[in-house]
């Protein structure tokens, strides 16, 4: 593990910044009061105190406070706004000898995976501790967010940003207080102001960059180039880029809200005083459902044969059978020939050979700690998109089920399900499928980890989908017995035949007490303590019976129920 490890503790260590003194905080006053509340923040530029930021980091008006490095206060003023990139310019009076501007790069020689910061007032750093909070990342795309393209929401289904074209996308961290803040490249160098703009199919930050911006506000352009350092990463990338792809599946439910959270019938605006907190949380609900079940949108495969791709089984959404592969050649239709649903897989034919080269799986196992790389296409004809983090688990199951998923904190969201893990070699080591927690709804906004089904089951698994044949539910370990939950207490509803319940004379209306002699409330307790085991082992497990206290030995065995 310590061996996986190094490269990127290397990388770090050469990533290492100093907060710039020229980044500032906008402080905003709570409506009737005079006590401030973190705000967005500001970059410096020039030594005249020329500042820019974005609108959504500032509120209306000509004349803000920032606060500078140190928690000193200063009255800026607003000099010129643009509509389209939504940039402000300020100009920040009596800016002390201390605090110096930040040194622009040209954005537009930005390459994907190239390391970069953003700085900012994330949670009032600035005011409250004196110095922008950093966080570390790389270039994770390079894209356009379309005119027409639909919002992306946040809490109460606000829009984030009404920003739209070329944007830059990071896995370093955004936060409140981030907004109109810096995106810097390795040596300090301003590149983009951070935004809370995401592009609804990615819900990852976007950056808008600095090129645009100071046309925008007609200022000098920079001339000096980013300092990159994304060159190793992107020779990886490269090597399994070319064999992902995106699909468009036609869905029958299509674009909108599950049944159970219709849109609300009136605006907040609308209701009564009564009834004014239940409409707001309905219509909190409904914006915050139409995030998460946002359906309308190509997907990431790879090619697994001639004609064959791979995808997430979650990108169907339970009904898709038909689509199209998107070529920059043309389009070739495609249909799903065959699912895993216990491992969220599904295989593609396409109606003709896609001409793209086969993903080259690694033959073992993927280490905890390994350094990864999660790819993925984006609108074909602008390339792809990485994020990097590490395997930050490697077994973690499905209540009872003994198949096992690769946990990444590689940052990942609806665009990359179906994207491939990718080790240092080039080679796909897992396929991102389930996005949220485990259960009903794996489409959930992603956490900061994501699920992968890794390589070596990965390809015992295309064995049988290469027949056709779907696997509908995974053999679980188990005792043999359906529960209830009444009260915290463990009822057993039915016997399964043939399974060492029933032949240890576990009865319907037990109550089990413990297992393996560990106290049990749940099933989910009881599926974590079997977990534990393998099949043929026999375990203890008493229970209660009327009156009686019985301990029984049972063979746990795998079977499906």
């Amino acid at each position: 593990m310590l061996r996986s490890l190094f490269p990127l503790l290397i990388v770090i260590a050469a990533w290492a910044l100093e907060p710039p003194t020229g980044i500032v905080a906008i402080v905003v006053s709570k409506k009737g009061g005079d006590d401030a509340i973190p705000g967005g923040s500001a970059v410096i530029i020039a030594r005249d105190g020329s500042a820019i930021t974005l609108a959504e980091a500032i509120p209306a008006g000509k004349d803000v406070t920032v606060a500078l490095s140190g928690g000193r206060r200063r009255s800026a003023q607003v000099l010129a706004r643009d509509p389209e990139t939504t940039a402000v310019l300020l100009r920040i009076a009596d800016v002390p000898a201390d605090v110096l501007p930040v040194e622009c790069a040209d954005s537009q020689r930005l390459r994907v995976l190239d390391p970069v910061w953003t700085a900012g007032n994330s949670a009032g750093a600035i005011e409250h501790d004196g110095s922008a909070a950093l966080s570390l990342g790389v270039v994770s795309g390079l894209y356009d967010i379309p005119l027409g393209a639909p919002p992306a929401r946040g809490r109460s289904g606000h829009e984030l940003s009404a920003y739209r074209g070329s944007a830059i996308e990071t896995d370093a961290a955004i936060n409140d207080g981030n907004e109109g803040g810096a995106l810097l490249d390795s040596a300090g160098r301003l590149v983009g102001l951070v935004s809370r703009g995401q592009l609804r199919e990615r819900r990852l930050p976007i950056v808008i960059p600095l090129t645009r911006i100071l046309a925008a506000l007609g200022l000098p352009s920079a001339t000096t180039a980013p300092s990159g350092g994304g060159e190793r990463l992107r020779h990886t990338a490269e090597r399994v880029s070319p064999s992902v792809a995106l699909i468009y599946f036609e869905r029958p439910n299509g674009l909108g809200n599950p049944p159970g959270t219709p849109r609300p019938p009136r605006t907040v605006a609308e209701a009564s005083e009564v009834d004014r907190d239940r409409v707001t949380a309905w219509w909190e609900m409904y914006r915050h459902q139409q995030q998460i079940f946002f359906t309308d949108q190509a997907v990431t495969a790879i090619a697994v044969g001639d004609d064959l791709l791979l995808t997430a089984g979650s990108n169907l959404h339970g009904d898709a059978e038909r689509g199209a592969l998107l070529l920059a050649s043309g389009n070739i239709p495609c249909s799903v020939i065959a699912q895993d649903l216990p491992l969220d897989l599904a295989l593609v034919r396409c109606e003709r050979p896609h001409g793209l080269p086969h993903a080259e799986f690694a033959v073992t196992a993927a280490e905890l700690g390994q350094r990864v790389l999660l790819i993925g296409r984006h609108r074909n004809e602008q390339g792809w998109t990485a994020t990097l983090g590490t395997i930050s688990a490697t077994e973690r199951r499905l209540l009872q089920s003994r198949l096992a998923f690769l946990q990444t904190d590689a940052r990942a969201n609806y665009g990359s399900l179906g994207g491939p893990l990718v080790n240092d070699l080039g080679h796909v080591v897992g396929l991102c499928v389930k996005m949220g927690p485990i259960g009903d709804y794996p489409w959930l906004i992603n956490s900061g980890v994501a699920l992968a089904v890794d390589s070596v089951r990965i390809s015992a698994a295309l064995a049988v989908l290469r027949q056709g044949t779907t696997t509908k539910s995974p053999p679980i370990l188990g005792l043999g017995v359906v529960l209830r939950e009444r009260n915290q207490r463990m009822v057993i509803e039915s016997v399964t035949a043939k399974t060492g319940a029933e032949k240890a004379g576990i009865q319907i209306g037990d109550e089990i007490v413990t297992v393996d002699q560990t106290k049990v409330a749940s099933r989910n307790a009881i599926s974590r303590i079997l977990l534990r085991h393998k099949p043929g082992d026999t375990i203890q497990v008493e229970i209660r019976r009327g009156k009686e206290i019985l301990t029984l030995g049972v063979e746990l065995k795998e079977f499906r129920p």
